[in-house]
């Protein structure tokens, strides 16, 4: 056992430390709390245990002497160097982090509640861009679609016919809650210049998106396709109510436009509940929607709704198909309005077929 010379020095160090130590005791038990009746008593509530029985000087002299017997290097009391029931509890702090968490956490809904639309407001589409990180393109994007296609100006070319190898597909729809969408069966493509883009899905805007001079049609089906490599292709088959004067019958005849039957089979279907997909056994035939004449427009863009991706292939038919107004009108009962507002063409270059 390690022996411990007392030495006068060392006496009068150890008391003033004493000292010391019986104020600061004195001090930890000034409290508006009353004293316990006894040291012995036992405590009746929890309370009890944060008034401890004093320490007298046997005790802490004691105490110390151990402490120093052991030849630990530091001369400290502690909680555990006390005898039993001498030194009060420890009392927990506040959980003060936990109510700091739970007043910020309803801070980082903010623009996430806000949905995209197309009615001007915050999801609007000048506020598309704001209201996600994956939607910057929307706003800062340089090829954005649609556009207006001027004629005039669209460069005539010998372009690569567009090969549509579609198959019929078991119908498979849904109101998505922007428009009527419908996701197409595998081995359906799209072949042009030797590159090969697989149908995915095919959907509906109104008006159209895309504009000729200046001018809208009645609305529009948006065909997308995916390549291999994850790039897209669009073709956007423009749809009106109105024959042009050459290809009407003569006076005695009727101008009417016809359902298309292709149309009157998906409004048919469409889901009474939005956002659930119906697949009623119909098969259908997407070649119904592609009109005779297949010359086209080209430029690249973007998709026209969020995340606004761009380096996106397009494929505009120069030619309409026929739909009647009916058709238009049931569509309009559910979406009046779904198209994004035309975008500005920058320097891109356009083609055109050439031919009528």
């Amino acid at each position: 056992m390690k022996t411990i010379s007392q030495s006068p020095r060392f006496i009068g160090m150890a008391a003033a430390f004493l000292s010391l130590l019986i104020t600061g005791n004195a001090l930890s038990s000034d409290s508006h709390e009353a004293p316990a009746p006894t040291a012995a008593a036992t405590p009746a509530t929890p309370k009890a245990k944060v008034a401890a029985p004093a320490v007298n000087d046997d005790q802490m002299s004691k105490a110390l002497f151990e402490k120093i017997s052991k030849g630990s290097g530091d001369i400290i009391i502690r909680t555990g160097d006390l005898p039993a029931g001498a030194a009060p509890s420890e009392v927990k702090p506040a959980d003060k982090p936990k109510a700091a968490k739970l007043a910020v956490k309803p801070a980082d809904k903010d623009a996430h509640d806000v949905h995209w639309s197309y009615v001007d407001g915050p999801g609007g589409p000048e506020n598309w861009g704001n209201l996600s990180k994956d939607n910057l393109a929307c706003s800062k994007g340089k090829t954005q679609s649609p556009i207006n296609i001027n004629v005039d100006r669209a460069v005539k070319a010998e372009l690569a016919p567009l090969e549509f190898l579609y198959r019929p597909s078991p119908l498979s729809i849904v109101d998505n809650g922007h428009t009527i969408m419908v996701n197409y069966g595998e081995g359906s493509n799209l072949l042009v210049d030797g590159r090969q883009y697989r149908l995915v899905q095919f959907h509906f805007h109104k008006p159209s998106e895309e504009a000729i001079n200046g001018e809208r049609t009645d609305m529009v089906a948006h065909l997308v396709h995916q390549h291999h490599d994850g790039s897209l292709a669009v073709v956007g088959v423009l749809m009106s109510t109105k024959k042009p004067s050459s290809v009407r019958k003569s006076w005695f005849g009727d101008d009417a436009v016809i359902e298309n039957p292709m149309i009157q089979t998906l409004w048919n279907n469409i889901p009474l509940i939005k956002g659930k997909t119906e697949m009623p056994g119909v098969m259908i035939d997407v070649n119904q929607l592609l009109p005779a004449d297949r010359n086209y427009f080209t430029y690249m863009g973007s998709l026209t709704t969020p995340p606004c991706s761009e380096n996106v292939l397009w494929f505009v038919m120069k030619n309409p198909i026929y739909v009647s107004e009916e058709q238009v009108k049931n569509f309009d009962r559910i979406y009046p309005m779904n198209a994004r507002p035309l975008q500005p063409k920058g320097d891109r270059l356009i083609k055109e077929t050439r031919g009528s």
